[in-house]
């Protein structure tokens, strides 16, 4: 996903020297920092309990060990997990998209030379 943000110059300088002491790109910091800004969602402090589980009952379903009541738990599990890539996987397609008009774009340029 992306996201434009207007700074006021001040800030913008600021972030970019920033940037370049720590030989990062200004996108790298402000992603740094608004990481650590803002609070993380309740799924994603429910990812790591809930993906241990998932792959715990994928293991045992790979030996042929679930029970119905766990192949369900596995279910809910895979399906949460595909909902929390929905967004991300929409994301990916959008600059795959723009990946595309910008190479289509530089084919023209470069037919026309």
């Amino acid at each position: 996903m992306s996201v434009v943000i207007n700074l006021h110059d001040g800030l913008a300088r600021r972030l970019n020297a920033e940037a370049a002491r720590r030989s990062q790109s200004v996108e790298e910091l402000a992603t740094t920092i608004l990481e650590g800004a803002v609070p993380r969602s309740e799924a994603d402090l429910e990812w790591g309990p809930r993906n241990q589980r998932r792959l715990e009952l994928i293991r045992q379903s790979t030996r042929g060990e679930l029970t119905e009541r766990e192949q369900n738990e596995l279910d809910e599990l895979q399906s949460w997990l595909d909902k929390q890539f929905e967004a991300f996987d929409a994301g990916l397609l959008g600059q795959l998209a723009e990946m595309k008009q910008a190479f289509r774009c530089l084919s023209v340029e470069r037919h026309h030379e």
